[in-house]
């Protein structure tokens, strides 16, 4: 019997070394950098070469994708086994994280960094489970393809590039979720709405700027001397148990109200600081556009739209992301992530008649739900080494309301690297992995590809 939790500690110092060099580039989208080649800019194309390298290194074929996304081939079959991962990420907050979030430290047994969870150190963990299946001479029906691309955290634009001159593996996982195995990925739906709209108190309302995280703070300019909104303020903070600040502003009053960060597939974990100030605001002014988020965004599971649903994949969720309301122009952007028994497009059709009564249009995004039976080899041959490596008997295939590359080709799923009970702080501030869930994975990894293409 094939001892692969062995083989991955002889392997545990090259593994965080690797880990190290690709965290060190602030691999953030770029557009001043951006150009032929690297369209994603410097510090992506840096990240994407460091990549190709580790696989040269180790004497496998690479490909470049002109910048936009790459792959290592692991073996030389004509059929492929796809493992795709990211090494873009997202920016860092300028306050917040203990230490520099380029340059991985470790401290009681875990990882911390940008990209240490999301998505390079979970990349490299199944780059390495299928190294130690070529390096163990193992017998096997398929090559590894280790595919990484750069603009995952915008959308994906990367490796949809990257399949239209590259053929689909004919299975696949990305290890960019959570443990177990995802069978299903919710649709993402995107709102943007605009308009003007007449100032009646408000001067302006601002906060987000990612559509995909629970804005934690907002800020509004409303006509009026603050004297005069003082009480009612702090009522309103203390009743909702949050923090804020009133104060003056020229002859306006300038309120801030700080809420509490959250990814947009979970945003019943945070506290969307808008759709609060927006109900404070609507009970001391008259205005339409406070009225409408009030009214109409005011939960995390599109209630006031009347587009709430649950079904096999949970419930429809919803995210208010970004507001700006400067010189009576508002827009306002939504992040949805629904089952996939919902008729998105008339779903879509039914929020933009609201929007056109209030005087506002909206445009929308519409990315389908993913969706591969649970009973499936894939899922069934995944989960199962999950279980055998993890000792976890009770969890079950699972889905969710995050995008990953799994809806970019067929038959493939998202598959690790966070464990139930975990929290790697992903897109947060001292994003972090545990050694031992990382050495963890990349065995389950391990086992789970071999048991797919074992001859």
């Amino acid at each position: 019997m094939i001892n692969f939790k062995e083989e991955v500690e002889k392997r545990k110092d090259q593994l965080i070394q690797d880990i190290e060099t690709l965290c060190a580039i602030p691999s953030v989208y770029d557009e001043k950098t951006a150009g032929e080649n690297q369209p994603y800019g410097k510090a992506c194309r840096n990240a994407l070469d460091a990549m190709l390298e580790i696989g040269k290194r180790d004497g496998f074929v690479t490909y470049d994708e002109h910048g936009y996304a790459g792959h290592i081939d692991i073996g030389d079959q004509e059929e492929s086994f796809g493992i795709l991962g990211h090494l873009d990420v997202v920016p860092v907050n300028e306050v917040g994280w203990n230490s520099d979030p380029f340059k991985v430290v470790q401290v009681n047994d875990k990882l911390y960094g940008r990209g240490v969870a999301d998505d390079k150190g979970p990349l490299l963990a199944g780059y390495y489970a299928a190294k130690i299946i070529h390096d163990l001479n193992l017998p096997v029906k398929k090559k590894i393809r280790v595919i990484f691309g750069c603009d995952e955290e915008r959308g994906s634009s990367c490796v949809a590039h990257y399949f239209q001159n590259n053929p689909f593996p004919s299975m696949g996982f990305t290890p960019d979720a959570e443990f177990p195995v995802v069978y299903g990925e919710k649709g993402i739906v995107r709102f943007d709405i605009k308009g003007d709209v007449k100032k009646d108190g408000l001067v302006a309302m601002v906060a987000g700027d990612r559509v995909n995280i629970v804005p934690e703070k907002c800020e509004a300019i409303i006509e009026g001397n603050h004297k005069q909104y003082e009480a009612s303020f702090k009522e309103f903070l203390e009743k909702n148990h949050v923090t804020g600040v009133i104060e003056e502003e020229g002859n306006c009053t300038k309120l801030i109200l700080k809420g509490k960060s959250a990814h947009a597939s979970l945003p019943e974990e945070g506290i969307n600081a808008v759709s609060l100030l927006a109900t404070y605001l609507d009970s001391i002014i008259n205005n339409k556009l406070v009225h409408f988020i009030a009214t109409y965004l005011n939960d995390y599971d599109g209630k006031g739209l009347q587009i709430n649903h649950e079904g096999l994949m949970g419930k429809l969720t919803m995210n208010l992301g970004v507001v700006r309301y400067v010189k009576e122009k508002a827009e306002i952007e939504l992040d949805l992530r629904c089952p996939h028994e919902i008729d998105l497009k008339k779903m879509a059709d039914d929020v933009e008649e609201l929007c056109h009564s209030y005087g506002l249009t909206l445009e929308s995004d519409i990315h389908e739900p993913l969706y591969v039976d649970p009973n499936s080899e894939l899922i069934q041959k995944l989960h199962k080494a999950y279980v055998e490596v993890s000792g976890d008997t009770t969890s079950a295939p699972q889905a969710i309301g995050g995008g990953t590359y799994a809806k970019s080709m067929p038959n493939c799923v998202a598959f690790g690297c966070e464990f139930k009970g975990e929290d790697n702080a992903i897109h947060g501030n001292n994003e972090n992995i545990k050694v031992d869930s990382l050495l963890k994975s990349t065995e389950i990894f391990a086992k789970a590809i071999y048991d797919l293409i074992k001859e």
